[in-house]
């Protein structure tokens, strides 16, 4: 458990997974190829998506906005005026999420508010390679449970915001190492720059596309969300995403933080 948020956080024992499309699956887009071996160092990673309320804590804690690369406020905030939001604002700087919705996770964040989120929490974002790990396991599977196509008991997708679970729910749909949540509800963020090539030169061991630098260069998201078609569910499938506002995503995006094992 991760004092500061309290955040249960699952240990990935290191290994090495095949990254990447499987080869016969007639749904994989050209930026999931080739598939290729991959070798990751042991890490953690966050049980559950980043609630509205451990959100909000954040918030708070930092006055509404927390010190990086970014331009502040306008950074980490979420997009909470709009109508698909459960994270509220109160006059001095107090957020809080909306009644009854304090397990639901966070949405609307940018790239950056996630990145300084995970920061302040003592950990970092997941690379794309953990966060397809933590979802694949060692033996390829299509999604976090196996290969069966999503259904309801195990994943939230193809429908309405109004539709969303708290993070906690449908353990049906749980990843052999114990993480909830990660095909459908909202978009995960990935430390990653996307290049749709990556996989050609991706380094075999512990890979990350640290990008040109360019601040508003799309990043990598995972894993679908509350509106998505099952093959966005599936493990392999990437998204690119313009950071500040993860372009036309930004209602259906979160993400959950990873930490270096023994942290």
């Amino acid at each position: 458990l991760r004092e500061i948020d309290q955040m249960p956080v699952a240990l990935i024992p290191g290994g090495t997974f095949l990254m990447g499309a499987n080869p016969d699956d007639p749904r994989a887009e050209l930026d999931e190829r080739p598939q290729h071996p991959v070798t990751l160092a042991s890490f953690s990673l966050d049980q559950y998506e980043v609630s509205v309320a451990q959100y909000a804590l954040f918030l708070t804690a930092n006055g509404g906005h927390a010190p990086s690369a970014c331009l502040g406020l306008t950074c980490v905030k979420t997009s909470f005026e709009a109508l698909e939001s459960h994270l509220v604002w109160n006059a001095g700087a107090i957020y809080q999420a909306a009644p009854g919705f304090e397990a639901y996770p966070i949405n609307f964040v940018t790239w950056y508010g996630a990145q300084a989120y995970c920061a302040w929490a003592g950990g970092r974002l997941p690379t794309e390679a953990e966060w397809e790990y933590a979802a694949r396991g060692t033996d390829s599977r299509l999604y976090p449970w196996g290969d069966d196509l999503p259904d309801g008991p195990r994943a939230l997708f193809n429908l309405g915001f109004e539709a969303l679970l708290p993070v906690n729910a449908l353990p049906d749909g749980v990843s052999a190492f114990g993480v909830w949540g990660l095909a459908g509800s909202v978009w995960e963020w990935t430390a990653d720059w996307y290049t749709e090539d990556f996989y050609a030169t991706s380094p075999d061991a512990n890979p990350l596309n640290p990008g040109d630098g360019e601040f508003r260069a799309p990043r990598v998201l995972r894993g679908g969300g509350w509106d998505s078609l099952p093959e966005d569910l599936r493990a392999s499938a990437r998204q690119a995403a313009e950071p500040l506002n993860g372009g036309p995503f930004g209602a259906n995006v979160g993400f959950r933080c990873a930490m270096e094992a023994g942290e």
